[in-house]
């Protein structure tokens, strides 16, 4: 009780301050205003004085109840006339409220209050591609000052947020402690470790994922904090270089990781109620129940590369597999 009187006294002068909240309370009082008339100048039952409120204030005028006495008239005519223009304040009040929402969530001046998005903190090449594999799957605020990348952002179906990603407070407008992940994506590894030291002020065990520019700073970024770095450009040359002569390992990764033609790279959790679980792999025969070609099974943060055959698959591990759509969703459905 005492907390609630405490988070009341905070909340209330803040809505009082709201131009819809005294709006709402005109509403309110020219509904009570007509019930009350109707009900002990037309002696009327409660019911149907505030039917009648509602039929006069919206002007339907369905005639099922009219005023008996003059006076009753006289209040109808002024309910009439307080109602509509009070009606008609709280619509434009609301339309603006809306319009100007959704002007600022434009605008990226918004402060975050969802849970399990995805925030991404600047912007390169990478970031596009990054959105464009998550889709519709979920819900993802790009975390940036310029604006070109709002702009890029919006085009690309995000949400922006205004601010500057190594600062804790619009880290905060952002909610990074409410998210799924945050992938911060900046240009320069320096910001990089700059931005994951200050997320990991807000929270030390949500999940970042970061780019690193350069290979021989992939260690200082994950000492900052990060849970995994990429570097694209160490993988994009060392995939040149494989393809200097026949460049089939470059065609497997372009294939398997970009471009989905054939086959996919996807991760399949086991679940308790799974049929491998507590078999080993050559007991599961995945690949010959679902086609999909098991690579690798991760298990508490350690990936096991090409397991072997003895390997026994545990609740809560994630099966590494290559195949096509159909075949994982067999994978996931056993």
């Amino acid at each position: 009780m005492f907390v609630l009187l405490r988070v009341l006294r905070k909340s209330l002068p803040l809505v009082a301050k709201q131009r819809l909240t005294w709006i709402l309370i005109l509403v309110l009082g020219i509904i009570a205003y007509g019930t009350i008339g109707f009900h002990f100048i037309e002696g009327q039952p409660w019911i149907v004085s505030f039917y009648w409120t509602f039929v006069t204030i919206g002007t339907v005028g369905y005639g099922d109840y009219s005023p008996s006495t003059p006076l009753g008239m006289f209040f109808a005519v002024s309910l009439i006339v307080l109602g509509i223009g009070t009606f008609a304040l709280a619509v434009e009040s609301l339309v603006n409220l809306i319009f100007k929402r959704q002007q600022m969530k434009i605008l990226g001046l918004i402060n975050v209050e969802k849970s399990k998005h995805v925030v991404i903190c600047g912007w390169t090449e990478s970031t596009v591609e990054c959105i464009k594999e998550m889709g519709k799957g979920g819900e993802i605020f790009v975390l940036d000052e310029d604006e070109q990348v709002r702009k890029n952002a919006l085009k690309n179906g995000a949400n922006f947020v205004q601010g500057d990603p190594t600062l804790i407070k619009d880290l905060k407008k952002a909610n990074v402690k409410g998210a799924q992940a945050v992938i911060v994506d900046m240009d320069s590894d320096s910001k990089t470790i700059h931005t994951i030291l200050s997320i990991r002020k807000i929270d030390k065990n949500v999940r970042i994922i970061a780019e690193a520019q350069r290979y021989e700073n992939i260690e200082q970024i994950k000492l900052a904090g990060a849970s995994q770095v990429i570097s694209p450009f160490v993988i994009s040359g060392r995939l040149m270089y494989k393809s200097i002569d026949d460049g089939y390992e470059a065609m497997f990764v372009q294939d398997v990781l970009a471009e989905h033609t054939s086959r996919e790279l996807r991760e399949v959790k086991i679940s308790s109620k799974s049929p491998f679980t507590g078999l080993s792999l050559l007991e599961a025969d995945i690949h010959e129940k679902t086609g999909v070609v098991v690579v690798g099974v991760g298990r508490d943060g350690e990936l096991a590369i090409d397991p072997p055959r003895n390997y026994t698959l545990e609740t809560g591990d994630v099966i590494l597999g290559i195949g096509k759509a159909d075949e994982f969703e067999k994978l996931e459905g056993t």
